[in-house]
């Protein structure tokens, strides 16, 4: 049971009915009447008083309510407490992450580059390229780069043009070849509450199914893992993993990131990682998957259409969550018609439907997962 919360005007009744019954206990020959208007009358010293009084004692009852939704890891949402409750818990906040990818050097051939080239993006956000390299014959060079500064500032799709720092002889054109991806700001107060709530939930077993998807998200910014044993033999596992776009939908690891998450967890034979030094553990990128569907709906018209396609997309991105019981992840999930349908049947303006496609539930690969498909309208 919640403990209601009185509105000052209450409180302010409340004050005043207790002095009144306090005076006539007193002085019982007092008119009531008389009293009830002295005591209420905003005029008087004593309306003036409890009606001051009244709103500091809710703004109590408010602090005090506020306090006890702190105290408990599950309601705190105050980020000093969030992060002290993580403390508490031996969660560690993982910190911004750098986005990597490489670019395009161009310039006179034979032109020797060295690691370090400082290069800058228009909008003064600065990357660094990360080995050497020769410029061919053609006139080009590929090199791996990172950017200066951690954070989702860094990320940079291919095709944008960067210019040199300082001037390096031999480079007439600098290019994005491979999108700068995997920046990440520092963890929010809520990815922070939610990584505590998941360790009190399920307390670190020293290499358990679950606890990989804690130690990927210490390094990247994730947003599917999935865990699946005996991937190449006994005592193996593959990690799959779908990362977070800038946007929030769902995209497919770089190397780079693959890489930095195998190096994290460890590689097999290697005594160094978080993982058990016996298992081998296998980082292996997710694969995006469409789910496609075909509805004929009634009334099929444009507004109807536009809802429908809002309540399918929020479908799709329910699929694995912890509201969803059938599915422990999105990736490899089992895709229910009737799921499907039901959030069809909550569009708005959407009278019946029949859904045709998918005609029976199936199960995507164990790698992949599911993204918004085309939706065929299937005429009436």
């Amino acid at each position: 049971m919640v403990w209601p919360i009185p509105r000052a005007q209450a409180i302010f009744e409340r004050i005043a009915a207790g002095v009144e019954a306090g005076i006539l206990t007193i002085r019982s020959d007092a008119d009531p009447r008389k009293l009830s208007r002295a005591v209420r009358n905003r005029f008087g010293v004593f309306f003036q008083v409890f009606a001051s009084v009244a709103p500091e004692v809710r703004e109590l009852h408010d602090h005090i309510a506020w306090w006890a939704r702190q105290y408990m890891p599950d309601s705190a949402d105050d980020e000093t407490m969030i992060r002290r409750h993580a403390g508490i818990w031996g969660v560690d906040e993982r910190g911004a992450i750098k986005a990597v990818g490489a670019v395009l050097i161009e310039g006179a051939p034979g032109t020797v580059l060295p690691s370090g080239i400082a290069l800058s993006a228009s909008d003064g956000i600065l990357f660094e390229t990360t080995a050497g390299a020769t410029i061919s014959g053609a006139g080009v060079a590929t090199m791996p780069a990172i950017a200066v500064s951690a954070g989702a500032s860094g990320n940079l799709p291919a095709g944008v043009q960067l210019s040199t720092v300082a001037v390096v002889a031999g480079i007439t054109r600098v290019t994005v070849s491979t999108a700068f991806l995997g920046g990440a700001d520092e963890m929010t107060p809520e990815e922070i509450k939610a990584a505590y709530l998941q360790r009190i939930r399920q307390p670190a077993h020293g290499g358990a199914g679950f606890d990989y998807p804690t130690w990927v998200r210490e390094v990247a910014d994730a947003l599917a893992i999935k865990v699946i044993p005996e991937w190449i033999g006994r005592g193996s596992l593959a990690v799959v993993v779908i990362m977070r776009d800038d946007d929030g939908s769902a995209r497919v690891p770089t190397t780079e990131e693959i890489d930095r998450i195998q190096a994290h967890l460890g590689e097999f034979g290697s005594l160094l990682g978080v993982r058990p030094v016996t298992a081998r553990v296998i980082v292996v990128p997710g694969v995006l998957t469409a789910v496609p569907i075909s509805v004929r709906l009634r009334p099929d018209v444009a507004s109807t259409r536009s809802a429908v396609e809002q309540a399918f997309n929020r479908f799709i991105a329910t699929i694995g969550d912890e509201d969803d019981t059938g599915n422990e992840s999105p990736i490899g999930a089992t895709i229910e018609p009737s799921r499907i349908s039901e959030a069809i049947s909550a569009a708005d303006g959407e009278y019946a439907h029949d859904l045709t496609v998918p005609a029976d539930r199936y199960t995507l690969g164990s790698t992949h997962y599911p993204i918004p498909g085309t939706i065929t309208w299937v005429p009436a």
